[in-house]
């Protein structure tokens, strides 16, 4: 000691009292919460006028999760990167967990409370800490870390000011780590907003549009501020205007509204939306959303249906939605089996009815039957989709939305309607529950006309599923909230774990993958989806949100219409058949009023060459695909028959060497008329003795060609004849099959008689 504590205190080195000390501390504190907004910012200049006190050289704040009560180093100062990265989080189960859950202030060596020391100078020479929790609202929601490389303990003047800064930050961090949540749920509701697949905008209450999704966005070509000047009306042509009016007029009566009306594009292409107007919250301020769904596929398939309506009934009968046609004197001419179920009225009680005496309301069938003559005079849009109340056979009232298309002739007139009904009671009801809800997700999310699920990229976890979600798989939410890989893998899911997997890690990877498949519901039951995911960020963390379309009912229609084709196909080739049968049969009576042997002979190859079309006509009937045939078989019966035919005096022998070749019919036809020819050629003119052999031979060559070659070991072919010049009808009809079908003909008489053709067939099987 050097005797200095003897000597006496100078004026200027007296201590500050520790009231005035707090008090200039809080004030220090202040100004540095009240000089930025921003939460880092602020904990930064907290952190520097905290060093100042004194004793204190190096600190941090920690936050704690408050889901996971997880704890996270937010700002630093003077701290080493070693100890950084082993001290910057602590688990909910930890040591220091415990202690800041007491809300107790802890001082004392720093050992005593940091077990994840690294072996570095900077913290091997750490001597005091100090542990201040911050508060607010009874709750810890972080801490103030200190320490000192020079003493073992801090004084109590330090601690009295580590303390008052605890108590002062802890409201000032829960405000702002308040607003950084909402910004980040509004970061949230914007990702979510965005991944609809349904264009979805907003409308304030003065009729302006003030926001929209991508989707909306992407599919009419506008960007945003592009948009949001159109306005209602410029989303319409001129001849909608009328019926964007009367919209506008629903929504103000009845605060909500449902219609369909084209959408226009940026380019001026006309796209038709079935569309669902409800109220709801935008930004804290009363607004309108708009959903609008795409229906040009449902609208083209209702067009095809109205041109196969004869043929469709057992589809109409299994489908379940009222289906029923209407003649031009609005008498019933067609009705479903769930149309029956609805009405409770058998069949026979509703053929030949008036549609609106079935049970629709008074309102519903007056504006119906006043509509009824302009949709008859080519008025299409005027009763397109709209909804009506229906009383059932059981006395139950249900809403019915009908979407209604005219029946035509061959000559573009109208007869009549085809109508579908599909009971959205339900849907309807939900939509006047939910019109009492402010919260913009929910309302996005539920209000959604497709299944919603959103899952964690690693693990594939559930995280949350709508409404229709869950009616369409038959779990509810809590049945599949939380669901794992392990359960997906168990069948507990519409998908199986590799397609979901697939279909989350292709959007990770890409940002959007797409797949139509069969889902199972929870009872087994199957059904067409076609199914998209999207890569998005919620709560600051990769997701991706999968959305679910049913689309069995067009598939089921395109099944049903594919089925009709098929028969159609088959049947003409059926009726073509018969009819060849018949050409044949009558020319076989015409020869037999002739006694002329050339006549007759005449008569005779005309019969043959009918013969090997209708034979072509026969494969094509039994084929699977009704567009090509296995010609190996067709040469089998088409030789078979005509050495039936012409070889009654004669022992003629067939061989043949032919591969399995698919011809379709615009070869097939000529072809067999080509192998008639130089067949019937070979029997009537190579053969003078009673035995001869015949040799045909069809396989694949070089380059996509075909060769076929057709021998006999007659007497050959007379060398005073061009069989390219010549006058006879078949050796004419055989060099023009041969053009076309685009083919090269050569003939050899080394040893009989043989004609070899080569030729392709464009896009042949």
């Amino acid at each position: 000691m050097d005797g200095s504590e003897d000597k006496p205190r100078e004026a200027s080195d007296m201590p500050v009292p520790v009231s005035d000390k707090l008090l200039r501390i809080q004030r220090d504190i202040g100004i540095a919460l009240c000089s930025s907004s921003n939460l880092l910012t602020s904990l930064e200049r907290l952190l520097e006028t905290t060093l100042n006190i004194g004793f204190i050289d190096c600190g941090g704040i920690y936050f704690v999760d408050e889901d996971t009560g997880e704890i996270y180093l937010v700002m630093q100062k003077n701290l080493s990167e070693k100890f950084i990265r082993r001290n910057s989080h602590y688990r909910s189960d930890s040591t220091q967990h415990e202690v800041l859950e007491r809300g107790l202030v802890f001082y004392g060596p720093t050992f005593d409370f940091t077990d994840n020391i690294p072996d570095d100078p900077f913290t091997n020479s750490m001597r005091g800490c100090g542990v201040i929790p911050i508060s607010y609202g009874g709750n810890v929601i972080g801490s103030l870390n200190v320490a000192s490389h020079s003493h073992d303990a801090l004084p109590l003047e330090i601690q009295d000011s580590l303390e008052a800064i605890g108590a002062q930050i802890g409201g000032f961090i829960a405000r702002i780590r308040s607003e950084m949540i909402l910004e980040k749920r509004q970061k949230d509701l914007q990702s979510l907003f965005d991944s609809i697949e349904d264009l979805f905008f907003v409308i304030d209450m003065n009729g302006h549009i003030i926001d929209a999704n991508k989707k909306t966005l992407d599919r009419l070509g506008y960007a945003l501020e592009e948009f949001c000047r159109l306005g209602p009306f410029g989303l319409h042509s001129e001849k909608d205007r009328g019926k964007v009016m009367e919209a506008i007029k629903e929504v103000r009566e009845k605060n909500h509204a449902s219609f369909s009306i084209p959408l226009l594009t940026k380019a001026g292409l006309s796209i038709p939306v079935e569309v669902k107007v409800t109220p709801g919250k935008w930004n804290g301020k009363d607004a309108y959303f708009s959903i609008c769904r795409d229906i040009s596929d449902r609208e083209y398939a209702e067009h095809m249906l109205k041109k196969e309506k004869d043929k469709l009934q057992n589809y109409l009968d299994i489908v379940g939605v009222i289906i029923l046609a209407v003649d031009r004197d609005q008498n019933v001419i067609s009705i479903n089996r769930k149309g029956c179920r609805m009405f409770g009225l058998p069949e026979s009680d509703i053929i030949g009815k008036k549609w609106y005496c079935l049970g629709f309301s008074e309102e519903f069938s007056e504006q119906g039957r006043k509509a009824f003559p302009k949709i008859m005079d080519g008025d299409t849009n005027v009763m397109e989709y709209s909804e009506s109340g229906i009383v059932t056979g059981t006395g139950d009232e249900r809403i019915i939305a009908w979407h209604t298309v005219v029946l035509g002739d061959n000559e573009g007139g109208i007869t009549g309607l085809l109508c579908s009904g599909e009971d959205v009671t339900e849907f309807r009801n939900a939509e006047a529950a939910l019109k009492s809800s402010e919260e913009k997700y929910r309302v996005v999310f539920n209000g959604s006309l497709d299944g919603i699920t959103i899952h964690e990229r690693d693990s594939y976890r559930l995280l949350d599923i709508n409404d229709r979600g869950c009616e369409m798989s038959g779990y509810s939410r809590e049945e599949v909230m939380g669901r794992t890989a392990e359960d997906i893998k168990q069948g507990k899911a519409l998908y199986s774990l590799e397609q979901i997997t697939w279909l989350i890690d292709t959007a990770s990877e890409n940002g959007f993958a797409n797949a139509e498949w069969q889902a199972r519901k929870k009872n087994g039951e199957l059904f067409w989806t076609d199914v998209r995911a999207r890569s998005a960020t919620i709560g600051g963390k990769e997701r991706v949100i999968i959305t679910i379309h049913d689309i069995t009912e067009r598939k089921d229609a395109e099944k049903a219409l594919l089925e009709v084709e098929m028969m159609r196909k088959k049947e003409i080739h059926h009726r073509i058949k018969n009819n060849l049968q018949i050409i044949c049969s009558l020319l076989d009576l015409c020869c037999m009023e002739f006694d002329d042997t050339a006549v007759v002979q005449a008569f005779m190859d005309s019969q043959n060459r009918v013969m090997s079309m209708s034979l072509i006509h026969e494969e094509l009937y039994q084929s699977k695909d009704m567009e090509s045939i296995n010609f190996a078989d067709y040469i089998q019966k088409l030789s078979a028959e005509l050495i039936s035919s012409y070889s009654v005096d004669k022992d003629i022998e067939l061989e043949l060497n032919v591969e399995d070749v698919f011809l379709r019919m615009d070869t097939a036809i000529p072809l067999g008329i080509i192998i008639n020819e130089l067949i019937t050629n070979s029997l009537k003119h190579a053969f003078k003795e009673r035995s001869g052999k015949i040799y045909i031979d069809l396989h694949y060559g070089d380059e996509n060609k075909f060769i076929l070659i057709v021998t006999d070991n007659g007497i050959g072919f007379p060398e005073d004849i061009d069989y390219k010049k010549s006058t006879s009808l078949g050796l004419q009809l055989l060099n023009t099959l041969v053009d076309q079908i685009g083919g090269a003909i050569t003939m050899d008489r080394t040893a009989g008689t043989a004609f070899t053709i080569v030729f392709d067939e464009k896009g042949s099987i």
